[in-house]
């Protein structure tokens, strides 16, 4: 991970408030999340036997403008008190200021924690006109009908069991080149299920070969 990381991880911890108690069941939650890519290419390494992740698209809530309020019918509106809220807008602009750093997603919004809120991912380089050209080929059709046909697609959601956890189904999509000089170029995907335990009011940091996400998770002051 590169210094400028640890330096916005520090920066951003040091900004957070301390925790409150109170039911649960009809507290409001903000979460914020930053997506990040440290690999802009689009290409893995060719392996022999390599076997793709089929896509499955699980029912997800857009987030269409950021701090929204996730209502009872999984429906992204207006939360009346989001002048109140604290955002990671500077955040964005100072990793988007370092050359090795591509900022993918930036996506905010308020929930209740009795029912999971399954929020939908879907960013990074768009293959579909190669695909339509014929540049690229893929093996699974079921990708055809998801729209575009992005390097990253999946959801996110924040729940609690015994702990509080975020949990990620990402599909990574890269292109692989078989040996050979007349070998065509597949679309290869491999999917990334993370469950990890977090803190509140606590930045934390989800770390992969090519993507790195950046998020916390606060109860919501109404008063």
């Amino acid at each position: 991970m590169k210094i400028i990381k640890f330096l916005i991880l520090m920066q951003l911890t040091s900004l957070l408030y301390a925790e409150e108690i109170s039911n649960e069941l009809d507290q409001l939650f903000h979460v914020k999340l930053i997506m990040i890519s440290n690999n802009n290419s689009n290409y893995r390494d060719y392996v022999e036997n390599y076997i793709d992740e089929r896509f499955l698209s699980p029912k997800t809530i857009k987030i269409g403008r950021n701090n929204c309020l996730i209502n009872e019918d999984n429906v992204c509106v207006k939360y009346d008190m989001d002048y109140k809220l604290d955002n990671y807008n500077d955040y964005v602009e100072l990793l988007d200021s370092d050359d090795d750093i591509r900022v993918l997603e930036h996506i905010e919004w308020i929930q209740k924690i009795g029912n999971i809120k399954h929020i939908k991912i879907k960013n990074g380089y768009d293959y579909s006109q190669s695909i339509i050209d014929e540049k690229i080929f893929v093996n699974d059709f079921d990708i055809l009908s998801s729209g575009k046909i992005t390097k990253y697609e999946g959801s996110i959601f924040f729940s609690k069991k015994d702990f509080y956890q975020i949990s990620l189904d990402l599909f990574e999509r890269m292109i692989m080149k078989p040996p050979g000089f007349f070998s065509n170029n597949f679309l290869t995907s491999k999917k990334y299920k993370i469950i990890q335990k977090i803190k509140l009011n606590k930045v934390n940091y989800i770390d992969r070969e090519n993507f790195g996400i950046i998020v916390s998770v606060s109860k919501v002051k109404e008063n």
